[in-house]
């Protein structure tokens, strides 16, 4: 992985510093009207937190904001993500053109397309799947959950309850897809540097140990003991059955019933556990240390747009053997849950 150095530090701070100024000035000589992304840009001017980090590093994020600040609507069309919705990614990515922007401009067109790879999928065989799917249904006005995957499985689900519980772990496997495979056991952080470095320190101790981090940012990572855990959306998305390569969607229109059977029968058979449950908080690495409260309900906001909403099963104490993936059975579903299919 490239790393930045010190004279790359100078040289991009300088141009920050420059272009910092002007918004300044022109917000104390328009009477403070800057406008929105103009805002945006000089707020990561003065805090610019992704100076240091290695090129991958960078380019990886532009993936994560440009995925999910895209939507698949139910016109089968790709658009953006509304304003009134959620305007949180599209600041991250005003940040990303201020930050290309030191870097020799764009993104890298290896970057850009990289980054448009998932979109494309939706429509490798004709309209997504998910057209034929939702084709003429009309989703229940409360609330409900979703959950998406193979109708061979989906079918003993809703006639008798049978449900898979998996660990973590499970999930940080390479034969995944991406919008599956994720390290469910760990969370990380990333701590700028470039301060620091410009000092010409490259350690810091922490808790008595000594961290060297070179010409990088500090990578920190949070542990956790494997637990189980149970996935679903909250809603119906149209990009969510080509993601999880679902033929099928179950819609369960009575969430806390659902929820409280699975924890119920999952404690009548292993009452030594911890139940946690609902909507799942994304969180940026390098800027929301402190918005992750419980880790195992808490994702990288890489996934936001997967809007999931999870039953966790933690472990009182820490498991002495490998957690395996386990069957429950909750009863039939069929008075509240509705299986569609492709």
């Amino acid at each position: 992985m490239s790393e930045v150095t010190s004279d790359e530090l100078q040289s991009r701070l300088a141009l920050m510093e420059e272009r910092r100024r002007h918004y300044e000035w022109k917000s104390e000589n328009t009477e403070g009207r800057l406008r929105r992304h103009e805002v945006w840009r000089h707020s990561y001017l003065r805090n610019p937190y992704l100076i240091g980090a290695p090129d991958e590093q960078v380019g990886n994020r532009f993936r994560d904001i440009f995925i999910n600040q895209t939507e698949l609507g139910q016109d089968a069309k790709i658009g953006m993500l509304p304003f009134d919705v959620d305007d949180s990614f599209m600041q991250k990515f005003t940040h990303m053109l201020e930050e290309y922007g030191t870097r020799g401009g764009m993104a890298p067109a290896e970057v850009i397309q990289d980054a448009r790879k998932p979109i494309l999928r939706y429509f490798e065989n004709g309209p997504p799947i998910a057209v034929r799917i939702f084709d003429g249904y009309k989703p229940p006005d409360a609330p409900f959950l979703v959950k998406y995957g193979r109708r061979e499985f989906l079918e003993p689900m809703l006639h008798e309850g049978r449900i898979r519980i998996c660990p973590a772990s499970y999930y940080n496997n390479d034969g995944f897809l991406d919008a599956i495979r994720d390290d469910e056991v760990t969370r990380y952080f990333y701590i700028p540097t470039f301060r620091e470095r410009l000092r010409g320190i490259h350690f810091m101790d922490f808790q008595g140990h000594r961290i060297e981090f070179g010409n990088d940012d500090i990578v920190l990572p949070v542990q956790m003991p494997d637990y189980y855990l149970l996935s679903l959306c909250n809603d119906i998305y149209y990009r969510m059955p080509t993601d999880f390569d679902a033929d099928a969607a179950l819609v369960i229109r009575d969430p806390a019933r659902f929820t409280q059977a699975v924890i119920s029968n999952f404690l009548a058979r292993w009452p030594d556990w911890s139940p946690r449950d609902g909507p799942v908080t994304y969180y940026d690495p390098y800027l929301d240390y402190s918005k992750v409260r419980t880790p195992e309900m808490s994702k990288h906001f890489g996934y936001s747009y997967q809007r999931e909403v999870r039953v966790a099963m933690l472990a009182r104490r820490r498991p002495t053997t490998d957690l395996q993936p386990e069957f429950l059975t909750i009863g039939p579903m069929t008075d509240y849950a509705e299986l569609l299919s492709a």
